[in-house]
């Protein structure tokens, strides 16, 4: 049997990171699927291309609009001639982990061609004191190992109350510490359990959360060059309006003069930019804006703001 992984995590946790650490560690033919919130595809691009073979879904979450395609998917992979060694599932960050674990556990026909051998979640240290969602939870209740990222960026008080956060949810789970999801840790294998977890207490831990159907995904593009210090200004002063509201933002930016693409991410109050690596014929911007009660007109008029030709 094909063994299988999930990676999942919230919002800006740091799972793409953790798929390039992976890819360019390991020399096992993997069958990436790749799921991502917004009519543009970004981590399809923001992944390292590596001889790796991928399978893009449409638009929306694995775990809900497009459960049936995922399925589809895995019954297209049984039948075909086995070119891969393991298929990683990384998720979208709103993704409730439940409904995939149920489209490969409870299907025979895919059981005797498939194991799902384990799941690990990416969390975010300085995120942990923010509103969990239920998704949220379900990601870490699920998850045999934990890799507690961003640590560099909270005091120890801080790191001690998403240790005891965490506790909470999934008392038995294994929590690494990681910055940019490097640490002491080697892939997972065959640990998953479905039996594992309590499914009446983790109805009960989610009580009174909301979901996060509440959150909204904003995608723009411009084919026009951009500004990068109106870029830089025009991503810091949307952080600062939305604050809590907004929880994550991927960016891939043609700026003006520049032959690679410039990529920004940023979660909560927290932005990071760096160019890749490559050069880039392509002249389209794209923002993907995830947050709550967003006012698209206005990130229109922002970004707007950041052509060169703006005076």
């Amino acid at each position: 049997m094909i063994p299988v992984q999930l990676v999942t995590g919230f919002l800006g946790a740091g799972k793409t990171t953790y798929m390039n650490r992976l890819l360019a560690a390991t020399n096992e033919r993997i069958l990436l699927i790749v799921n991502e919130l917004g009519s543009v595809n970004l981590d399809e691009q923001l992944i390292v291309q590596m001889d790796q073979e991928q399978i893009e879904l449409s638009n929306g979450c694995i775990c809900c609009s497009i459960q049936n395609d995922l399925s589809k998917t895995f019954y297209r992979l049984a039948a075909r001639d086995k070119s891969f060694d393991r298929v990683v599932i990384e998720t979208t960050g709103v993704a409730d982990p439940a409904p995939i674990i149920q489209t490969i556990y409870y299907d025979d026909y895919l059981r005797s061609h498939f194991k799902l051998t384990a799941i690990l979640t990416v969390v975010d240290a300085s995120q942990m004191d923010r509103e969990l969602f239920i998704e949220g939870i379900h990601q870490i209740a699920y998850a045999d190992m934990i890799l507690l990222n961003k640590t560099d960026l909270v005091d120890e008080a801080v790191l001690s109350q998403a240790h005891e956060r965490i506790r909470t949810i999934n008392p038995t789970v294994r929590v690494v510490e990681t910055v940019a999801t490097e640490g002491d840790y080697d892939l997972l294998e065959n640990t998953f359990q479905l039996s594992r977890v309590d499914e009446r207490q983790l109805s009960a831990l989610t009580e009174g959360y909301g979901s996060v159907a509440t959150l909204r995904a904003v995608t723009l593009t411009t084919d026009v060059p951009l500004s990068r210090e109106r870029v830089t200004r025009y991503v810091r002063e949307v952080l600062m309006h939305y604050e809590d509201q907004l929880y994550r933002l991927k960016a891939i930016v043609r700026l003006d003069g520049e032959a690679s693409k410039y990529i920004v991410q940023a979660t909560n109050q927290l932005m990071g930019a760096t160019f890749a690596n490559e050069s880039s014929e392509d002249s389209r911007s794209v923002f993907v804006w995830i947050g709550k009660e967003l006012d698209r007109d206005a990130l229109e008029r922002g970004l707007k703001a950041c052509e060169v030709n703006q005076t």
